[in-house]
C-alpha cells in the first residue's frame, strides 16, 4: 500500500532530518577533535618548546654569570645568580609536571635532569662560601660546571626537539584534518543537496503521476467515455480521490445508459405513429379525404412540417442510439468517393440554390475509392453540408473538396458565415451541445455526433477549424483502399 501524502511527507523529513543530524554530528566530532588537537598544541607543544628554548638561554647564563662573579666577586652578579635560579627552577618543575613528557623515558630524564641542576646549585653556594683564590682551582671549578651546564643543556634540548618534532607533526595531521574537513565538507554538502533535490522529486513525480491519471480520467469523462476507471490502487488522499472519481463514473454510466436506453425506446415508440400520422397528413394534402379549403391546406402543411421534423429528431436519436450500442450496421462496399460526391451534389444542390448559396466542388484528380457504407457516409455529407448552408448569408459560397494525402480520402466542406467560437470547437461533437451562436435554430444537436460516429466506425477522423465571422471548414478522413 502506497503512503499517503502526508506520510510521504514526514518520511522525507525525516530521512533528510537523519542524514543532515548524521553529518552534524560527524562535523561536531571532526571540529572537536581539530580543537583539542589544537588546544594540546598551545598548552603542551608550544609551551614546551618555549619553555625548553628559555631554559637552555637561561643554563647558558647562568654558567656565564657564576663565573663572573667567581672572577670578579660582585654581588650584583650573584643577585643575577639567585633570581635567574629561582626561574630555572620553576622551569625544570613545569617540564616535570605529569603530562608534559611524552613518555616515561622523557619523564626519567627530566627528573634526573632537575636532580642534577638541584645538586648544581647547591654544590655552587657552598663554592661561593669556601672560594679559593687559587686559579688553576677555579679553572678546574669551571671545567666541572660547565660539564654539567653541557649535560643539562643536552637534556633540555632533547626535551626540546621532541616538542618541535611533535608541533610539526601535529601542525601536519592538522592540516591533513583540516583538508578532510574542507573535502568531507563539500560532500556533505553534496549528499544533502541530492538528497534534497531527489526525495522531492520522487515525491512530486508520484504525486504528478496519480494526477495525470486523474486528469486523463476526467477527459475521458468530458469526452463522454463513462466506462473509463483511473488506476489508482492507493489508499491515500490521491486513491482516495480515484476511488470517488470512479464511483462517480460509474453511477454516470448508469445514467447515461438509461438515458440512452429510454431515448431508444421513446424514439421507437413515436417513430410508428408519426409514421401513420405523416401518412394520413400526405393523403389529405392529396385530397383523397376531400377538397380542402385554403387555410385548411395550409394548417395540413404545416402539420406535415412540423411531423416531418419529429421524424428527423426520431431518426436522429435512433441512429445515435445504435452507434452508441453497438448495432449499427454498416453495409461496407468500394466506391469511388469522387462518384458519391456527384450524386451527393445533384441531391443537396436545389436546397443550396433555395437558400441562395453556391456550390464549389473540387475533385480528387484520379480515382479514389474506399470501402463504406454508401447511406451513412452520405447522410454525414448531408449533415456537414446543410449546417454550412444554413449558417452562410445569402449570396454567398461554400466549397467542397476531395483530395488525396497519405493514403486517406479528406473531404473538406468550407463556409463563409458566422463561424464558431474557439471555446465551443472541442464540444461540437458531443451529442445534445449547441454552440451559442446556433442556438435557436433547428436541430437539437445530434448531427455532428451522427457524423463523428459514422466517421470513426469507418476507421476515419474528423476535424473543424473556424474563426467567427470569417466562417468554417470541417474535415473528414477515409482510408483508401488499395
Amino acid at each position: 500500500m502506497k503512503l499517503g501524502l502526508l506520510e510521504r511527507l514526514v518520511l522525507a523529513f525525516v530521512v533528510y532530518l537523519v542524514v543532515v543530524v548524521g553529518l552534524s554530528l560527524l562535523l561536531l566530532y571532526v571540529s572537536s577533535k581539530v580543537g583539542s588537537l589544537t588546544t594540546e598544541i598551545y598548552r603542551v607543544d608550544y609551551k614546551k618548546k618555549e619553555v625548553t628554548d628559555r631554559l637552555i638561554d637561561d643554563l647558558i647564563f647562568m654558567e656565564e654569570t657564576s663565573k663572573k662573579y667567581m672572577l670578579l666577586k660582585d654581588e650584583a652578579y650573584l643577585t643575577h645568580i639567585v633570581e635567574k635560579s629561582r626561574d630555572i627552577a620553576g622551569k625544570w618543575n613545569y617540564l616535570c609536571t605529569p603530562g608534559i613528557p611524552y613518555d616515561a623515558q622523557e619523564a626519567e630524564m627530566l627528573k634526573r635532569g632537575k636532580m642534577k641542576w638541584d645538586d648544581f646549585l647547591a654544590r655552587f653556594y657552598n663554592e661561593v662560601l669556601t672560594l679559593p683564590q687559587d686559579p688553576q682551582y677555579l679553572e678546574e671549578i669551571f671545567e666541572i660546571n660547565g660539564k654539567v651546564i653541557d649535560e643539562l643543556v643536552k637534556v633540555v634540548k632533547s626535551s626540546n626537539i621532541r616538542a618541535v618534532r611533535a608541533l610539526d607533526q601535529k601542525v601536519i595531521y592538522l592540516k591533513g584534518l583540516g583538508d578532510e574537513i574542507v573535502a568531507f565538507t563539500w560532500w556533505a554538502f553534496g549528499i544533502a543537496l541530492v538528497i534534497g533535490l531527489i526525495i522531492p522529486l520522487i515525491i512530486y513525480g508520484g504525486i504528478t503521476k496519480d494526477i495525470g491519471s486523474i486528469k486523463r480520467g476526467i477527459k475521458h469523462i468530458a469526452e463522454g467515455d463513462f466506462s473509463y476507471k483511473i488506476p489508482i490502487d492507493s489508499k491515500d488522499e490521491l486513491g482516495m480521490l480515484a476511488e470517488s472519481f470512479n464511483t462517480m463514473a460509474s453511477r454516470l454510466k448508469e445514467l447515461d445508459d438509461m438515458k440512452s436506453e429510454f431515448i431508444s425506446i421513446v424514439s421507437h415508440e413515436l417513430k410508428t405513429p408519426l409514421t401513420s400520422m405523416k401518412e394520413a397528413a400526405n393523403l389529405l394534402l392529396e385530397g383523397i379525404g376531400g377538397e380542402l379549403q385554403g387555410k385548411q391546406k395550409r394548417l395540413i402543411t404545416i402539420m406535415d412540417q412540423g411531423i416531418n421534423r419529429l421524424l428527423q429528431i426520431t431518426n436522429e436519436l435512433l441512429d445515435m442510439s445504435r452507434l452508441e450500442s453497438g448495432t449499427l450496421q454498416l453495409n461496407l462496399e468500394s466506391y469511388d468517393m469522387n462518384k458519391i460526391i456527384s450524386a451527393f451534389i445533384s441531391e443537396i444542390k436545389p436546397y443550396a440554390d433555395n437558400k441562395g448559396v453556391r456550390l464549389n466542388v473540387g475533385y480528387c484528380e484520379g480515382p479514389c475509392s474506399v470501402r463504406v457504407d454508401k447511406n451513412k457516409i452520405l447522410q454525414v455529407l448531408t449533415n456537414l453540408t446543410h449546417n454550412a448552408i444554413k449558417y452562410s448569408n445569402e449570396g454567398g459560397s461554400i466549397a467542397l473538396r476531395l483530395t488525396q494525402n497519405n493514403g486517406r480520402i479528406v473531404v473538406e466542406i468550407e463556409d463563409h458565415g458566422k463561424g464558431i467560437p474557439e471555446e465551443d470547437i472541442p464540444l461540437i461533437f458531443e451529442k445534445f451541445y449547441q454552440s451559442k451562436t446556433t442556438r435557436g435554430h433547428s436541430g437539437i444537436g445530434l448531427g455532428l455526433a451522427i457524423a463523428k460516429s459514422i466517421v470513426e466506425a469507418h476507421g476515419g477522423t474528423i476535424h473543424a477549424q473556424s474563426t467567427v465571422d470569417k466562417g468554417s471548414v470541417f474535415s473528414f478522413s477515409l482510408p483508401v483502399v488499395t
